[in-house]
């Protein structure tokens, strides 16, 4: 997924109480990879026994592929849980078909598309379906007959569930999502994109020298985001620890992240610490390394040449900005390459910025 210098203008962000309780119910389908959300795995155990014995038997929906039909009205600020469940009712039955589809074959092999299109292809899955799983083969044929009863049942469950246990829980999250969009719009607005998405990491891989990132599927696009292609990030706090993509037509681009950062908390900075690494930026020979290293990794051999200094002072400059933190090392062959620590950087930033007079708007 590729952005364009002029990236904040082709993002947006949003929330959505539909996809938040969703994400909610895929963490109880297996909570043992969901340790962040045992709390809510625990209060879910005081729901009624009928309807956690329906939620299991419906949990297929949500267990490991979302449908996508769930982002129906994600970016509309202004609905609710039963508005964005009423859009996707209205959906074609094929669209919903497809999706369905997904939640019940292995997706690396077949696309829902293909399933609902081409009637060889149907035959095929299914017969393979009824030799390993003829409960999962008589679903998906029912999918693909006739996806709207199949639908409607794990709607009714998830109706149930909301009311029973999870509308409490959106009033909760609600105001944490929206606090994390407004922290990602400021460090946005001060650092520039890539430094946010740099909180997604290890899910994601980024380049921002090519301004692009990069998420490892078996899935693979070639993403421009533009003004035409937009790209929505939507908070969320029981997606985590996973990062989830939408790319595929007809919906809309989305990546939905996890509110919590996923990246490892910065160390406690001590007011030596902050102190230490502004005195190791506070000299004009070092304010020229760093502004050299930001466009890639140098020698010091390199780095000497280029601020007009020789090879031993710039060494003494690097080993200051080392040692404050702000730049790291690596040999290749003969010549050890200075880099600068974006995390570092950030944090800093982050100190600087909160020391800044807030005023209201």
């Amino acid at each position: 997924m590729r952005f364009a210098e002029t990236a904040e203008e082709d993002i947006a962000f949003s929330v959505s109480p539909l996809l938040e309780a969703v994400h909610s119910w895929h963490v109880l389908t297996d909570p043992g990879h969901h340790a962040l959300h045992v709390p809510w795995v625990r209060r879910c155990r005081r729901l009624p026994a009928a309807l956690r014995r329906r939620m299991r038997e419906q949990g297929f929906l949500v267990a490991d592929y979302i449908p996508a039909f769930f982002e129906s009205r994600a970016g509309d600020h202004d609905a609710d849980f039963a508005d964005q469940l009423s859009a996707v009712r209205t959906l074609p039955p094929a669209v919903l078909a497809v999706e369905l589809a997904r939640t019940l074959v292995d997706t690396t092999r077949w696309t829902g598309h293909d399933l609902v299109r081409d009637p060889a292809v149907r035959d095929a899955v299914l017969a393979e379906c009824r030799r390993t799983d003829a409960d999962r083969a008589a679903r998906l044929d029912r999918v693909l007959t006739d996806p709207l009863p199949v639908l409607e049942e794990a709607f009714t469950v998830l109706e149930d569930y909301w009311s029973a246990a999870f509308a409490e829980e959106w009033e909760r999250v609600e105001p944490s999502l929206y606090e994390s969009i407004a922290q990602a719009g400021a460090r946005i607005a001060r650092q520039g994109l890539f430094p946010m998405l740099r909180t997604l990491v290890p899910q994601i891989r980024i380049d921002p020298t090519r301004r692009a990132l990069r998420l490892d599927r078996p899935h693979h696009h070639d993403i421009a985001v533009t003004r035409d292609r937009p790209v929505t990030f939507t908070a969320s706090r029981y997606v985590w620890p996973h990062v989830r993509v939408t790319c595929d037509a007809p919906w809309p681009l989305r990546i939905t992240y996890p509110s919590l950062p996923l990246a490892p908390a910065a160390r406690p900075t001590s007011q030596e610490d902050t102190l230490t690494a502004l005195r190791a930026l506070a000299a004009a020979p070092r304010l020229q390394i760093i502004t050299h290293l930001s466009a890639q990794s140098r020698t010091t051999q390199e780095l000497a040449t280029l601020v007009g200094l020789s090879p031993s002072v710039t060494s003494r400059h690097l080993h200051q900005l080392t040692q404050a933190g702000l730049t790291t090392t690596r040999r290749e062959g003969y010549y050890v390459l200075y880099s600068l620590d974006p995390t570092r950087f950030d944090h800093i930033a982050t100190i600087l910025a909160a020391l800044a007079p807030r005023t209201d708007p």
